[in-house]
C-alpha cells in the first residue's frame, strides 16, 4: 500500500512540474514577444516623429531655396541696371565705355538666365513642398493606437502564430500635435530667416563717403563736417512680407548729397540728404498675390527711395512667371505644446496587452495526460495567459552630444525608445481585459 501512494504521489507530482514548467516557459515566450511588440511598436511611433522631423527639415530646406531664388533675381536686376547706368555715365570715356559696355551686356544674360532659373525652380518647389505636407498627415494616421496595435499584433504572431497582441488605447499616450496654421506660420517662417545665408538674409548694405566730391553744404560752418561731401549708399536685403504669403527682395543704389534748408527770411536752418541719382535697382518676389509693390521693407531698400520706386516699377511691369505659384510659408506639423504635460521633455508611453489560448501551454491537461485523479485542470483567468509590456518614446540627443540641451520638438529627429515597466494605471486598465 506504501508503494502504491508513493507512486502515486510521484506521478502526480510529474504531472503537476511538466504542467508548471510548460506554462512558465509559454509565460517566458509571450512575456518576450510582449516587450517586443511594446519596443516595435513604439518604435514605429519614434520613426514617424523623425520622419516628421525630417520633412520639416526639408520644408525648411525648400523655403530657404525660394528665399535665394528670389535673392538672385533681384540682384542680378541690380547689377544689370547698375552696369546699365555707369555705362551711360561712362559715355564720354571711351577706354572706360567700352569696358562698361561687356560688363551690361553680360549682366543682361546672367539676368536673363536668373529669371528662367527661379521661373522653374520655384513652381518644382513648391510643388515638392505640398508633397512634404501631404505626407506629414498621411504618416500622422499611421501612430493612432489600431496602427500600433497592427503593428504589435504582427511582431507578436511573428513569435508564435497563437499570441495576440494590442495597444491598449490611453488618453495621454499620444504625443499630441497639430498643424500651425495662419499667423502661427511665424513660427516657421523665424526657423527659415535663422537658416538664410548672410548675403540672402542681408542687409547688403554700403556706406562710403566721396570725399572728392563735395556737397552744396560744404565750407558752411553752421553744418556737421559729415555734411560737407556727397556719399553713395546700397541697402538691399531678402525677406517674408507681413501677411507671409509671399518672399519680397530688393536692391538699391544711389548717390547722395547735401542741400541747405533756410526758412523764414532765409534764415540757414541746416542740411538735409536728398538723393541726387539713383544707379542701380532691383527687385524681386514669390507669391501668388504678386504683381504690386512691395510690402516690406528689405533691408531697407527704400532708403533710396527713386531707385526703390524704380525698382518696384521694373518688377511689377516685367513679372517672372512661375514665381507666382509660391504659396507662402508653408503648414507644417509641430508638437502642441499647450497639451503636454512636460512642453520641454515630453514622454509618449505604449502599453501592450499580448495573449495566448491556455491550451498554448501545452500542459499535461492540455495533452489529455491522466484520468480521474490525475488529471489536473488548469485554472488561467478567461482560460488565457496574459502578458503586459511598456515603451517609452522620448526626446534625446545622441550620446556624442550630450553636452547640448535641445528641448523636444518635431524640428530635429532625436526621438528614442526604452522598454518601461507598466504604470499603475496600466495594470488597473488591463484587469479590465483579464477575465
Amino acid at each position: 500500500m506504501l508503494c502504491i501512494a508513493l507512486l502515486f504521489a510521484g506521478v502526480l507530482g510529474l504531472y503537476l512540474m511538466f504542467s508548471a514548467g510548460q506554462v512558465i516557459a509559454t509565460r517566458e515566450r509571450l512575456n518576450n514577444a510582449a516587450d517586443a511588440a511594446a519596443y516595435s511598436a513604439a518604435l514605429w511611433r519614434a520613426r514617424v516623429m523623425n520622419y516628421q522631423a525630417y520633412a520639416n527639415r526639408a520644408i525648411v530646406a525648400q523655403e530657404v531655396a525660394v528665399a535665394q531664388a528670389v535673392t538672385l533675381v533681384s540682384w542680378a536686376r541690380y547689377f544689370s541696371a547698375f552696369t546699365g547706368t555707369a555705362s551711360a555715365l561712362s559715355a564720354g570715356y571711351p577706354p572706360i565705355a567700352s569696358v562698361l559696355a561687356v560688363s551690361r551686356d553680360l549682366a543682361r544674360g546672367a539676368l536673363e538666365l536668373a529669371e528662367q532659373a527661379a521661373g522653374e525652380e520655384i513652381p518644382a518647389r513648391t510643388n515638392y513642398k505640398q508633397l512634404l505636407g501631404a505626407s506629414q498627415e498621411v504618416m500622422q494616421r499611421a501612430i493612432g493606437t489600431f496602427a500600433l496595435g497592427a503593428v504589435a499584433n504582427e511582431v507578436a504572431r511573428a513569435s508564435d502564430p497563437r499570441f495576440f497582441a494590442f495597444v491598449m488605447p490611453d488618453a495621454q499616450a499620444d504625443l499630441p500635435t497639430r498643424r500651425y496654421e495662419g499667423a502661427e506660420r511665424a513660427r516657421l517662417q523665424r526657423v527659415v530667416t535663422d537658416s538664410l545665408d548672410g548675403f540672402t538674409r542681408g542687409p547688403r548694405g554700403l556706406d562710403l563717403t566721396l570725399f572728392p566730391l563735395p556737397s552744396l553744404c560744404f565750407g558752411n560752418p553752421l553744418a556737421g563736417v559729415d555734411t560737407w561731401f556727397q556719399e553713395l549708399h546700397k541697402r538691399g536685403g531678402t525677406t517674408m512680407a507681413p501677411d507671409l504669403e509671399r518672399w519680397e527682395a530688393a536692391d538699391t543704389h544711389s548717390l547722395h548729397t547735401y542741400v541747405p534748408v533756410r526758412g523764414l527770411f532765409g534764415i540757414f536752418r541746416g542740411c538735409r540728404r536728398v538723393e541726387a541719382l539713383p544707379l542701380g535697382w532691383g527687385a524681386a518676389e514669390a507669391g501668388v498675390e504678386s504683381g504690386g509693390p512691395l510690402q516690406a521693407d528689405p533691408g531697407g531698400a527704400r532708403f533710396n527711395a527713386g531707385a526703390a520706386g524704380m525698382a518696384e516699377g521694373e518688377m511689377i511691369a516685367r513679372p517672372v512667371p512661375g514665381m507666382a505659384t509660391y504659396e507662402g510659408i508653408a503648414v507644417v506639423r509641430d508638437l502642441d505644446y499647450g497639451q503636454l504635460a512636460d512642453p520641454r521633455f515630453p514622454i509618449s508611453r505604449v502599453a501592450v496587452l499580448a495573449r495566448t489560448e491556455g491550451a498554448a501551454a501545452r500542459t499535461a491537461n492540455a495533452l489529455n495526460l491522466g484520468a480521474g485523479r490525475f488529471r489536473l485542470a488548469e485554472r488561467f483567468a478567461g482560460g488565457r495567459l496574459w502578458s503586459l509590456s511598456a515603451a517609452q518614446v522620448y526626446f534625446r540627443r545622441p550620446p556624442t552630444d550630450a553636452d547640448r540641451l535641445e528641448y523636444a520638438s518635431l524640428y530635429s529627429p532625436y526621438w528614442q525608445v526604452r522598454l518601461d515597466e507598466p504604470t499603475a494605471a496600466e495594470r488597473a486598465l488591463a484587469q479590465t481585459y483579464v477575465r
